[in-house]
């Protein structure tokens, strides 16, 4: 994998991986509530959407300094995937994060909050926190 940054491109991956934790943040917050209000439930949604978006700008980013265009949400966590920043279980979690996020911005059908709360359970949390380590890693080392 041959990714050159720029110091400017740097800072900028830094400022989204810190809005990707403080998004994290309201995630863990809002999946231990035992039940959640409207606004929670907004909350929770809005972290989503912001945490995939942030990481398909980090993808974008990083697939500029490879002449490699990101077509997507999820072909932007499969770019992050297949160049090795993130392994493969940890993209393939993230994958169904930003499907998540489509269900929520497409409004596809109904949102169901208790998959949104399985969903940030079971795939969100431990692989986002895991992207954010790795992709630091990398801006550290270039």
């Amino acid at each position: 994998m041959e990714i050159k940054l720029d110091d400017n491109t740097r800072d900028i991956i830094r400022r989204l991986l810190s809005e990707i934790e403080e998004a994290l943040e309201v995630i863990k917050d809002k999946v231990r509530m035992e039940a959640l209000s409207p606004s929670d439930k907004f909350a929770l949604r809005y972290a989503i959407i912001q945490i995939v978006e942030a990481l398909a700008v980090i993808a974008t980013k990083l697939g500029a300094s490879m002449d490699y265009p990101i077509t997507g949400y999820s072909d932007a966590i499969l770019f992050l995937m297949r160049e090795g920043v993130i392994d493969r279980n940890t993209g393939e979690k993230l994958v169904r994060l930003a499907r998540l996020r489509n269900i929520l911005v497409h409004r596809y059908w109904e949102v169901d909050d208790v998959r949104i709360i399985r969903e940030a359970q079971n795939n969100g949390i431990e692989s986002i926190r895991r992207a954010i380590d790795d992709i630091r890693k990398l801006i550290s080392e270039r």
